[in-house]
């Protein structure tokens, strides 16, 4: 049988990212609908806190997760704004992620820095 429990890492990832939702994402997102504005504020908390570089290893300047921590953020941050989740997971899975499993070492070196650390977002 499968078991579904989340490990106490998983939890306090999952706590952690529902309070910043709750405290940091959900007051300002009402407002930035409504002005079509980008949540620059926002994103750059979320690139403190790490979370560009979850599912990548620490060599490369990540947490060391993996995409089940990366959907466990997803989903917190999307119970409240889903732009703000999207924007997580493009940055990840669209920007960095391509960089890091098929850039050159070149590449690599000069992108995945800044897109793992959330001070870039790959377009």
């Amino acid at each position: 049988m499968l078991d579904t429990r989340l490990t106490e890492e998983q939890q306090q990832l999952r706590k952690t990212v529902e309070a910043f939702a709750r405290e940091v994402v959900a007051p300002v997102s009402y407002e930035h609908d409504k002005a079509k504005t980008f949540p620059y504020a926002v994103v750059a908390q979320m690139a403190d806190m790490g979370l560009f570089g979850l599912p990548f290893p620490e060599e490369v300047g990540g947490m060391g997760g993996d995409y089940f921590a990366l959907c466990l953020v997803l989903e917190e941050l999307g119970k409240v704004d889903q732009s703000v989740a999207m924007t997580l997971e493009a940055g990840v899975s669209l920007g960095a992620m391509p960089v890091f499993r098929f850039g050159t070492t070149e590449q690599q070196a000069r992108f995945l820095p800044d897109l793992v650390a959330g001070r870039a977002l790959g377009a």
